[in-house]
C-alpha cells in the first residue's frame, strides 16, 4: 500500500509499504479522509521532535472497516488515538489515556496517512450517516469536550479563545452550544480567518484592540482563558489577561518549551490547566454533535490522494486555512 512518512523536517514521501496486519481484537481500516492538526504540523516543521523515524502522521482520520467485528465491517468510523494496555494501574483507575504503555496514533505508532491503518476495536467509534471529511472532525472536538469536561466553563464566566485554529472555531462554536455568550475571539491583526468566527456570534478582537477591549467592556481579567494559538509564547498573554484565581486551558503542542512570567501567575493564584485528548465518552458525544449539526467544522482546504500530502502540509502552514484535510 501507499503510506506518507516523514523521516524529518519537511522530509515527507510518499512510499510503498507492506499492508498492516491487524493483531487479535484490531480492525484494518481503510482511510477515507485524515486532517492534518497542529502537532503534525509542529512535527513537520521540526519544533516538535520524532518519536519514531520514520513515521506515518496521522490521527485526525475516518475510514472504512474492512477486517473486524461483524457489527462494524463496511461501516465508516473515527478512531481514538490512545491504544492502551488495559492492564495497568493508570488504566484501570480510568486514566487509559495516560497509560505509559500505550501505543499513540500518529504519534509513535502508524496513523491514517496511508491507505489502510489498524486500531484496536475498543478505540473505534461508528460514524455512519457522516461525510468522511467531516468526520476527521471528532478527534480535535473531543480534546475540546475533554477540557470543558474536566474544568467547566461556569455560568457568568468572561471567557477569551486566543487563537483562529480549528481549535479555537470549534471550542468557539461549543461555547456558544452551551449558552456562553460573554466571550471573545483574540486573533493576530489582519487574520485572514477571522471573518469565521464573526459568523459564530463572539466578539472578534484583534490583539493590538484587546487592551480598548477589556476598557471599555470593563474587564478586569478574564476568568477563563483558552490557549490554543499553537505558539510558545501565547502562554504569557493568557496570564497577563486572567483574572485573579482564574483558570488558564493550555491546548497547544507544538513540541517547544513555552516562555511565560510564572511569578505573575503565581501572584494571581492561576490555575493553569492542560488537557490533551478526548475518552470514549467526549468521541460519542463530539460523534453527536457533529450528526446533529451543533456544532459545524470548517475545512477550509481539502485535497486530493495521498500523493498532494507534501502540498497540503505547506498549505496547512498558509494564514488563512483553519483545517486542511486529505481526502483518499
Amino acid at each position: 500500500m501507499k503510506a506518507v512518512r516523514l523521516y524529518g523536517p519537511r522530509d515527507l514521501r510518499v512510499e510503498e509499504v507492506e499492508d498492516p496486519k491487524p493483531p487479535e481484537g484490531w480492525a484494518l481500516v481503510k482511510t477515507e479522509a485524515v486532517g492534518i492538526c497542529g502537532t503534525d504540523k509542529a512535527f513537520y516543521s521540526g519544533t516538535y521532535p520524532l518519536f519514531k523515524k520514520p513515521i506515518t502522521l496521522g490521527h485526525e482520520v475516518a475510514g472504512t472497516v474492512v477486517k473486524g467485528p461483524g457489527e462494524l465491517l463496511g461501516r465508516l468510523v473515527v478512531s481514538e488515538i490512545n491504544f492502551p494496555c488495559w492492564k495497568c494501574e493508570l488504566c484501570r483507575s480510568g486514566l487509559y489515556t495516560h497509560c505509559p504503555y500505550k501505543k499513540t496514533l500518529g504519534i509513535d505508532f502508524d496513523g491514517g496517512m496511508a491507505e489502510y491503518f489498524v486500531a484496536p476495536v475498543t478505540a473505534l467509534h461508528d460514524a455512519s450517516g457522516l461525510d468522511p471529511v467531516m468526520a476527521t472532525f471528532a478527534e480535535p472536538l473531543a480534546a475540546v469536550l475533554n477540557a470543558l469536561a474536566q474544568f467547566p466553563v461556569r455560568a457568568g464566566d468572561r471567557v477569551a479563545i486566543l487563537g483562529s485554529g480549528n481549535i479555537a472555531y470549534l471550542l468557539a462554536q461549543v461555547l456558544k452550544e452551551k449558552g456562553v455568550w460573554d466571550a471573545a475571539v483574540v486573533v493576530r491583526d489582519g487574520s485572514p480567518k477571522a471573518k469565521y468566527f464573526g459568523s459564530v456570534g463572539l466578539d472578534v478582537v484583534p490583539l493590538s484592540a484587546l487592551g480598548d477591549y477589556m476598557r471599555e467592556a470593563s474587564i478586569p481579567g478574564f476568568d477563563v482563558v483558552f490557549e490554543a494559538t499553537g505558539s510558545t509564547s501565547a502562554l504569557d498573554l493568557a496570564i497577563d489577561i486572567a483574572r485573579p484565581r482564574g483558570v488558564i486551558h493550555l491546548k497547544s503542542t507544538p513540541g517547544g518549551v513555552f516562555q511565560a512570567n510564572l511569578t505573575k501567575a503565581v501572584v494571581k493564584e492561576l490555575r493553569i490547566v492542560g488537557t490533551r485528548c478526548g475518552t470514549f465518552r467526549e468521541f460519542r458525544l463530539a460523534l453527536d454533535m457533529l450528526k446533529t449539526g451543533r456544532v459545524k467544522p470548517l475545512a477550509t482546504a481539502v485535497l486530493d490522494g495521498l500523493e498532494n500530502a507534501p502540498r497540503a502540509f505547506e498549505k496547512a502552514f498558509e494564514r488563512d486555512q483553519v483545517k486542511v484535510v486529505l481526502r483518499l
